[in-house]
């Protein structure tokens, strides 16, 4: 399958890889009822089995926890997929960051993506985000969501985000798709679709009416995996 065609640019030079969602969707639509890092209430963790031809291959988690004014955003990212006898990709990655009313206050990050080995770390500066990765240390504006954060509809309405697997900054086009049932745990749940393309994947994202995020697809070495609502 090829890599869709990068529209977004990339202010520093890194070794692009493709992830392919599928999504909820809808531009225009007023923001409310939103999961967002802004919110006071702790958001209800996320976790997804990552599928592949009808077996389970591995999994995506983002867990939440308040710590006074702060909010802790642990994703864990952990995918093998394996054709007949060997292994066509394997992709791990963790990160923890800490929030505060919206704003990106720490991040450190470790990657694994087939065997080439990431870091990251960054933090709160006055003028903006300092993070370091691959290419050195990069400042960006303070305001940023991460390429982690799929699961804050506020990525919805962004042009730019943190790349806190590589480090730097990298562009954001989001497109609405319309609606769709999601099969979830609770059974069938109507879904906006928003597809999503940075130079690190192109894709979508699925949210309820509750704008909870309840599917994905993606797409990498020209393998379709499936995100499917495990809790």
């Amino acid at each position: 399958m090829a890599e869709p065609e990068d529209p977004t640019g990339r202010r520093d030079i890194i070794d692009r890889r493709t992830l392919l969602g599928w999504g909820v969707a809808a531009a225009g639509l007023p923001l409310f009822g939103a999961i967002s890092v802004a919110r006071a209430a702790t958001p209800p963790d996320i976790r997804f089995r990552a599928i592949h031809g009808g077996t389970t291959v591995g999994e995506h988690r983002v867990q939440f926890r308040s710590d006074g004014d702060y909010l802790v955003v642990t994703t864990h990212i952990d995918i093998t997929v394996r054709i007949l006898f060997f292994t066509a990709f394997r992709f791990s990655h963790d990160a923890v960051e800490v929030w505060q009313s919206g704003r990106l206050i720490s991040v450190e990050g470790t990657t694994d993506d087939n065997g080439v080995q990431l870091s990251v770390t960054g933090s709160a500066v006055e003028d903006g985000f300092r993070i370091t990765g691959v290419d050195g240390p990069y400042l960006a504006p303070p305001q940023l969501l991460t390429t982690n954060t799929l699961w804050d509809r506020r990525l919805l309405h962004e042009s730019r985000m943190i790349d806190v697997q590589h480090g730097g900054e990298v562009g954001l086009v989001v497109k609405p798709r319309g609606e769709e049932d999601v099969a979830t745990p609770r059974g069938p749940v109507r879904s906006r679709r928003f597809q999503i393309i940075t130079p690190n994947y192109a894709g979508s994202v699925f949210f309820d009416r509750n704008w909870r995020w309840v599917k994905g697809l993606m797409e990498r070495n020209g393998e379709i995996l499936e995100y499917a609502l495990a809790s």
